[in-house]
């Protein structure tokens, strides 16, 4: 009879807890998400880019030799995202580690690498 009052109770709250999506399932290392964004890190850490609905939406990475980890995901169309400071860039999504957090950690997936339009200067053989 126990069992049966908390499969009620569990299932009356369930709702209330608010229910999570998973949208990728991986056994990558969470870095391997994307680059991770000191700036948007740090603004992740004062309350000023954010997500809405904290790990609303996730991806969960099984990392067998370190690395798993569940984090928040938001886009930056405004999906999910709380940035008042308009931080975000359209064509780039955002994975927060630790969000609303003092330990915050935001990586971005979608963004285009940065190349080098000119070789780094070699330095001229000594005399």
């Amino acid at each position: 009879m126990l069992r049966a009052w908390l499969l009620i109770i569990g299932m009356l709250l369930a709702p209330a807890a608010g229910a999570t999506e998973t949208v990728i399932d991986s056994d990558s290392p969470y870095w391997e998400v994307g680059p991770r964004d000191k700036p948007l890190s740090r603004a992740c850490s004062a309350g000023k880019f954010n997500q809405i609905q904290s790990e609303r939406y996730t991806i969960r990475l099984h990392a067998k030799k370190g690395g798993g980890a569940v984090l928040g995901v938001a886009k930056g169309t405004g999906f999910n995202l709380h940035d008042p400071t308009h931080l975000a860039k359209a064509n780039e999504d955002y994975f927060f580690l630790q969000d609303w957090t003092s330990s915050c950690e935001v990586f971005v997936g979608g963004r285009t690498p940065v190349t080098p339009t000119t070789p780094a200067p070699t330095a001229a053989p000594s005399p």
